[in-house]
């Protein structure tokens, strides 16, 4: 059974990530899932939307896996390209017992999960992260009306679906308000960071202080999205 970590390295600017930043992501989220990285697979300069079996490496991945084994990639639309390719590629990879791990995701999208998750935003969460995934390969001629309803729904400080970001949660009235027990974990988060603390320091500490088990990216994430929020605030 190998793991094979699928490095993405595209032509669109949106899109671009460095090569040693998505294999320190792929490794730590392996290593929370309880799996190791046997094999990086490489892919470059290649268009978001071509089709995963068509690439030279990822064609070359898709042929190679055998049932028991696992690709982790860091974003779904990375692999999945389209909601016509998406469909195709996750019924043969569930058929043939392969496991798919998002980053965005935060799961497998081919195989039921047999770990325990401690923390958990329900099936609806996860098909709206996926749609959101493919609309950005897919496109659509109501992109600029769906903006403009993302735009007003945005100034009246409504909750327009999605994942819930950590620290919040939705009331009763559809609005975002704050979870005060996971924004004390962000602040936690927040300090040991400003003391250089490792993520892998950090998610130790957690655990010890709150029971709770998060994985190293799952914790740059949440310290990332809340420094971008402090800056949002501070430029209104």
């Amino acid at each position: 059974m190998a793991v094979f970590g699928y490095v993405f390295l595209t032509r669109e600017q949106d899109h671009l990530m460095p090569a040693g930043e998505q294999k320190t992501g792929l490794q730590e989220y392996a290593q929370s899932v309880g799996l190791t990285v046997d094999k990086f697979i490489i892919e470059k300069n290649v268009a978001l939307r071509s089709s995963f079996k068509q690439r030279r490496e990822g064609g070359e991945l898709f042929r190679a896996v055998q049932s028991g084994d696992t690709v982790i990639v860091m974003r779904a639309e990375w692999i999945l390209g389209s909601v016509r390719e998406a469909s195709n590629l996750l019924s043969v990879w569930k058929k043939n017992g392969v496991s798919l791990f998002c980053l965005n995701l935060e799961t497998n999208i081919t195989l039921p999960e047999k770990r325990k998750l401690l923390i958990y935003e329900g099936g609806s969460g996860l098909v709206q992260k996926l749609l959101a995934a493919l609309l950005l390969c897919e496109g659509s001629e109501h992109d600029d009306t769906i903006k403009a309803t993302e735009q007003i729904q945005k100034r009246e400080g409504k909750y327009r679906g999605g994942p819930v970001p950590f620290g919040w949660e939705v009331n009763k009235k559809c609005f975002l308000v704050q979870n005060s027990k996971q924004q004390r974990i962000i602040r936690a988060i927040t300090t040991m960071r400003e003391d250089h603390r490792s993520y892998s320091d950090i998610s130790e500490k957690l655990k010890e202080d709150f029971d709770l088990q998060l994985s190293h990216e799952r914790i740059r994430r949440i310290f990332s999205s809340s420094q971008k929020k402090e800056k949002e605030e501070s430029e209104e």
